[in-house]
């Protein structure tokens, strides 16, 4: 068995790989015996026919493909072991011989880890990031509680008004047709909250309850259910109840009432102090993916598609359990989306891309920096998951590492890393520009633009008027040689006479 490396480029390798007839024969019969039971012949129970016999009706290579699929299955390994390379993924086979008696012949591509090279750095510099809680933004935080503490009055006195909240029954119809998901019963609806399509909550206002009466929409261009899109429907509505919606004082009562504070000033500052721990966390996040960034941009790689590839299917795995979470059903997202799976797959790409390159410069910072993983690493690491389960840390680490947890070690190993980026980390303003400035940047650039044409145009201009000056000068010389030559030419003419 032999072996040799054909060509290496962007994160490939080929290589050949010559496997002697007699152990190819080894990998044929394992086939035979994994595949037999698929193949019935008359006489024999199935599974049970001779090699022979299956060969002879089926043909004599029958087990040739799945015994090649088997010998890659099993040495592998050994292979990119003798190369010294670092695979990635399931190789691409193609066969260049297979002869009774010779030597089979394949050829091999692998994708491989690519070569990081991290530059050398003593300070990794970031955005500084300068935000603060407003008050506009404590103040909105009081209006939902409001909103959510609101008192509904009912109404029989007057016709539906904005902000109002009625109880309507409603059916569309599309070119007098009823179509699915038009429908509902005892639903409740603000209007003016914008929650169903447009125009749909203008045409309840002024109705009274009891009124049955058609609204007339189109449905927007971008609408979800593409046979709806753009198409006029009617509702036939009925509207069963209205009520006004009072929203409670913002004063120390409500502040009790909903908090444990005795005053609304309590309750205020309780929100700011909740507002500045998730707005800390917030740019903690920001800062360590800055510094994740900062550390990429220091490298200058191609990430494999097989790493891609993998990270995308992890990304749209963890997409499909958000949905769920959400009580949707993947396949009526898409449906009601209007998209699939692979458009799907192609808008997370981007993401997982950036992600993938993420993950291979931090391993390789780790490499460099001799950051590993150990088990108080892990034991930390699981029986800090065990809140999110709700369970007692030590039970649940000590039910736990009775299973392989390492797969737990790249996060581990990752965070350890972005740990030590953060004590290297140094915050630098970013000047924003404004508007006057942007708009000086713009018609710098223009100017140059222009200048840079016009040294073409005269630079054309000068090249056109050189050749035309060695133009002249050609002709004038072959004007010149042609009487040269005429001259001659009479000469010996009359030197012939003379004879």
């Amino acid at each position: 068995m032999s072996v040799k490396i054909i060509e290496t480029k962007d994160n490939t390798t080929t290589f050949e790989w010559e496997l002697p007839w007699e152990d190819f024969k080894v990998h044929e019969n394992k086939a035979y015996l994994k595949e037999r039971g698929h193949y019935r012949i008359d006489g024999f129970r199935k599974g049970k026919a001779p090699k022979h016999m299956i060969e002879n009706y089926y043909g004599k290579g029958i087990f040739f493909e799945e015994a090649l699929n088997i010998a890659i299955g099993d040495e592998y390994e050994n292979l990119i072991k003798e190369l010294d390379i670092k695979a990635i993924g399931y190789p691409h086979a193609e066969v260049i011989t297979l002869e009774e008696g010779e030597p089979v012949v394949m050829k091999i591509t692998t994708d491989i880890y690519p070569e990081i090279e991290i530059k050398k750095f003593k300070k990794l510099e970031i955005p500084k990031i300068e935000e603060e809680v407003t008050d506009d933004a404590v103040d909105a935080v009081l209006e939902q509680e409001r909103h959510k503490n609101q008192r509904e009055l009912i109404v029989d006195d007057r016709a539906a008004q904005v902000d109002d909240m009625v109880i309507i029954d409603f059916k569309g119809f599309k070119d007098g047709e009823a179509f699915q998901g038009g429908e509902g019963e005892d639903t409740e609806l603000v209007l003016g909250s914008g929650s169903f399509i447009p125009g749909f909550e203008d045409q309840i206002i002024g109705h009274n309850i009891g009124d049955e009466f058609d609204i007339n929409v189109t449905f927007p261009e971008s609408y979800h259910a593409s046979d709806l899109a753009g198409k006029e429907a009617v509702f036939k509505t009925k509207l069963k109840g209205i009520s006004q919606l009072e929203l409670p004082e913002l004063d120390d009562d409500f502040a009790s009432e909903i908090s444990e504070f005795d005053t609304l000033d309590e309750f205020k500052a309780d929100v700011r102090k909740r507002l500045e721990e998730q707005l800390n966390e917030s740019i903690a996040v920001r800062d360590e993916n800055a510094a994740v960034q900062a550390l990429v941009d220091m490298t200058d790689f191609v990430v494999p598609e097989s790493i891609i590839h993998d990270q995308q299917h992890r990304e749209l795995d963890d997409y499909k359990y958000n949905i769920s979470q959400q009580g949707l059903d993947f396949k009526l997202f898409l449906q009601y989306t209007n998209q699939t799976e692979e458009d799907l797959m192609k808008q997370l790409k981007p993401i997982a891309e950036m992600k993938a390159k993420a993950n291979l410069v931090l391993e390789q910072y780790a490499k460099d920096h001799e950051i590993e993983v150990n088990d108080e690493d892990r034991e930390e690491a699981i029986k800090s998951a065990a809140t999110g389960f709700n369970m007692d840390p030590d039970k649940f680490y000590e039910m736990a590492k009775s299973h392989d947890i390492t797969f737990m070690d790249q996060g581990i190993r990752n965070k350890k890393v972005v740990e030590e980026l953060m004590t290297l980390v140094e915050r630098v303003e970013v000047k924003e520009e404004t508007e006057e400035q942007e708009k000086e940047v713009k018609e710098e650039k223009k100017s140059k633009k222009k200048t840079t044409k016009k040294a073409a145009k005269s630079e054309d201009k000068e090249e056109s008027e050189e050749k035309e000056k060695k133009s002249r000068k050609t002709k004038k010389k072959t004007e010149k040689e042609e009487k040269s030559e005429d001259k001659e030419l009479e000469d010996k003419e009359l030197e012939g006479d003379e004879e």
